[in-house]
């Protein structure tokens, strides 16, 4: 009798466990609130993301911020590195992405994406004086600098002949180009229009054009309620205005 006790009490023990929350991403449910995210942020380069005497800014922060407010989720913001993101996302050290990440067909084989929150294109930066990179062809032969990980990074990868230097780092890219350790930066468009609007040495290369893609925050796939969360507060964003205000923010100078 005492063990047929013993292993009642035990059951109900692991059930009630089992339906326990800890009140993190992990163990949301369709009613979502005050609930405690670890969002993963790229924060290195303006205008999406950057760090400012400590502080984190930037479209993307801003963007994270507001959907905290329509959704009483609570953002514990992670900055880190492009590549660190997507292994820190499948290892469960942060809940979602937000990092100016492209959607492609590759990354959605791993990750489910929300709506779109920005569309944009690749584009290349070259010194000012520079005559001889006007075609995606003349790359050809020359070091060009792209951020790890990154779409870029995969797309000009795929071309044979050039050589590829990996930042961390759009600036770091950029300072690479001045001081002549790259001949060409090909990053996203957004933040080659940025530095080249406060930096008269570099021009964007007008002859060399590359398709739009889509920005949009990464989550696990498991994680459905969650980015169901997401999209109706993006949704209320875009048609509130905030997005509009979000746009003349950090996007005025492009």
């Amino acid at each position: 009798m005492m063990k047929k006790i013993i292993l009642i009490v035990s059951i109900i023990l692991l059930v009630s466990c089992s339906n326990s929350s800890n009140n993190t991403a992990s163990n949301i449910d369709n009613n979502i609130t005050n609930i405690s995210v670890n969002v993963g942020i790229y924060v290195y380069d303006y205008p999406f993301g950057y760090m400012s005497n400590g502080h984190i800014g930037g479209f993307d922060y801003d963007l994270m911020n507001e959907i905290s407010k329509i959704s009483g989720l609570k953002m514990n913001f992670n900055p880190m590195k492009f590549e660190e993101l997507m292994p820190a996302l499948e290892s469960h050290k942060i809940d979602v992405i937000i990092a100016g990440m492209t959607v492609t067909e590759e990354r959605k084989e791993i990750v489910n994406f929300s709506d779109k929150y920005y569309t944009t294109s690749q584009a290349v930066i070259v010194d000012k004086s520079n005559t001889n990179i006007n075609r995606e062809e003349d790359l050809i032969g020359k070091n060009v600098g792209v951020i790890i990980g990154t779409v870029a990074d995969s797309m000009i990868s795929k071309i044979d002949g050039i050589n590829i230097e990996r930042f961390d780092t759009g600036s770091s890219i950029i300072l690479a180009l001045k001081v002549g350790k790259v001949d060409a930066a090909l990053f996203d468009k957004t933040t080659c229009e940025h530095f080249a609007a406060y930096d008269d040495d570099i021009k964007i290369v007008s002859g060399i054009k590359y398709p739009d893609e889509d920005y949009a925050i990464a989550f696990r796939k498991e994680d459905t309620a969650l980015l169901n969360t997401f999209n109706k507060a993006l949704m209320e964003i875009m048609i509130s205005g905030y997005y509009d205000e979000l746009i003349k923010k950090h996007l005025s100078t492009n």
